[in-house]
């Protein structure tokens, strides 16, 4: 696995999990808790990868076959 997908992984898992955990814990109808959950996953699933990105951990914007 290239580090762009072990990445893609990563910043899934937690922007998943913490989605989840801001999704369940505001509450509401199941339509709320699921855009919420969506949302927050996208924002920091992003911040993830722009964070290590930034850092230098990955450079798979550099390289088009993303090696």
């Amino acid at each position: 696995m290239s580090e762009a997908q072990t990445l893609a992984v990563i910043a899934g898992g937690v922007g998943g999990a913490v989605g989840a955990f801001v999704g369940v814990t505001i509450g509401g109808d199941a339509l709320t808790v699921s855009l919420t959950t969506f949302v927050v996953a996208l924002l920091v699933g992003g911040a993830v990868v722009a964070s290590a990105v930034i850092a230098g951990d990955v450079d798979f914007l550099t390289s088009a076959d993303g090696e």
